[in-house]
């Protein structure tokens, strides 16, 4: 390949990327564009998550779900990607998946 051919694929690529981040922080963010980051990360935190172990994982990925549900319906946004009920099934989803981790791994605790 000549060196032409591969900047002219990365600058394709690049400019894909920038769409993409436009577009995706959008859904996510607010004007802080690292909000959904911050946020999920508290929110995480004030729950002592684990995400080393997978139902914790999953947990997480329920919080980030709720997260961008937060900012689009807060916000009044169309979402650009996924639908907002999109994102409320994603979320059950991963809350069922959560459930199904829980269930796989021999707790010693009473739960």
């Amino acid at each position: 390949m000549e060196k032409s051919k591969q900047i002219e694929i990365y600058e394709e690529l690049d400019k894909k990327i920038m769409e993409l981040a436009n577009s995706k922080g959008h859904d996510y963010a607010t004007e802080d564009v690292l909000n959904n980051f911050k946020s999920v990360s508290a929110a995480a935190k004030a729950l002592n998550l684990d995400v080393q172990k997978p139902v914790n994982y999953a947990l997480f990925m329920v919080l980030l779900k709720i997260a961008r549900i937060v900012n689009l319906t807060n916000g009044n946004k169309y979402p650009r990607h996924e639908s907002v009920d999109d994102s409320f099934v994603d979320g059950i989803n991963y809350l069922k998946l959560a459930y199904c981790n829980f269930r796989d791994v021999p707790l010693d605790l009473d739960w």
